[in-house]
């Protein structure tokens, strides 16, 4: 896999200040502060989020070149995942729309395919061809506007998860119209942390947590044998104010929430998260939380739920074997699915409908 230099920043933020994180890693239950033998990388920042990583119970050289394989690994994925890579597949892919098949590396292909089963699964709630949607609306050149009913309609009008034509004999993609573009941002973080922790398992690390903007993967337990221990933000509270906690071991979480990039404009909150079959924000969810054994499967399903709302996400979620979500209502309330707080929630402040 070819690889880009200096996309991976480090940035002066902690894990609690960062802006786009809504999971936040906390080493004990309780005040303790966790294990002593822990190592926890500085914040780092790539693919347009923060990174970081704790690994115990291997020592503070072994562990940083552990990050330091994770933060390459990273690399190599944004370099063909990235819209913003001059020479990715998805740009290459963009650029070509209407035209011409691009080959595409195996790691691109896996995503665009588990990405299409869920867009099928979910009725286009989530969707990779919604990048002219985030366009029109200002989310990736930070020129934020609310654009007439006529310009979303037009980017809309490019929104078809369907017109993405997959050539497997030949490892190629193309985009069946002019002027469609795809993003895989919903979906590109899961699979890194998926990578990264089977990089570390396979570097002999026993426990580890890897906290990439709102997706975690845990490794493992801690190395006192206790669950690793994440918080929920609050959706409506401050940067540090959590929701509850979550107890994790060899699985992964994905959260999603309007609070992590919007802007405002007459008193409307308007965030990033688009329901694709509208081109218009989702209204009826702050956040949601999902947690299961795969990331790419919890980063997507956590993006449906947000769109899909309590009833159909949860649905989506339940025939989804040994997947769980949590959810706060646009009224604030918390409901989430049966499994959800057997397996995973240690507390939630606001209590539970």
């Amino acid at each position: 896999m070819k690889q880009v230099k200096g996309i991976l920043k480090i940035i002066v933020v902690t894990a609690l200040a960062a802006g786009t994180v809504i999971l936040v890693v906390l080493l004990s239950g309780g005040n303790s502060g966790g294990p002593k033998d822990t190592y926890r990388s500085p914040t780092l920042f790539a693919m347009d989020t923060t990174l970081q990583i704790s690994i115990q119970g291997q020592g503070r050289e072994l562990s940083e070149a552990n990050v330091e394989e994770c933060v390459a690994l990273t690399e190599e994925i944004e370099s063909i995942t990235s819209r913003f890579v001059p020479d990715s597949d998805v740009s290459l892919i963009n650029a070509n729309a209407g035209n011409t098949p691009v080959e595409v590396h195996p790691e691109t292909m896996e995503i665009l395919q588990r990405s299409l089963e869920f867009s099928r699964l979910s009725d286009g709630a989530f969707d990779v061809t919604v990048a002219p949607i985030a366009e029109l609306w200002g989310f990736y050149d930070r020129e934020y506007q609310v654009p007439k009913p006529e310009e979303v309609e037009a980017a809309r009008s490019l929104v078809d998860y369907r017109k993405v034509l997959i050539d497997e004999a030949n490892d190629t993609v193309m985009l069946a119209e002019p002027g469609m573009q795809i993003d895989l941002g919903g979906v590109a973080k899961g699979y890194a942390v998926g990578a990264m922790c089977d990089m570390l398992k396979g570097r002999g690390v026993n426990s580890a947590l890897v906290n990439f903007g709102g997706t975690v993967g845990a490794v493992g337990r801690r190395s006192d044998g206790e669950p690793w221990v994440i918080g929920i933000r609050d959706p409506r509270g401050e940067a540090c104010d959590l929701l509850g906690k979550l107890k994790l071991e060899d699985s992964y979480v994905s959260s999603s929430g309007d609070y992590e990039r919007f802007f405002t404009r007459d008193g409307t909150r308007y965030c990033h998260l688009f329901d694709p079959r509208t081109g218009y924000q989702s209204r009826g969810v702050e956040s949601d939380t999902v947690a299961g054994s795969d990331p790419m499967n919890a980063d997507i399903l956590s993006t449906a739920v947000f769109v899909l709302g309590k009833d159909k996400g949860f649905a989506l979620v339940g025939g989804q074997d040994g997947y769980e979500a949590l959810m706060v209502e646009r009224d604030g309330s918390v409901v989430m699915t049966p499994g959800m707080k057997e397996r995973y929630v240690i507390e939630i402040k606001n209590g539970v409908k």
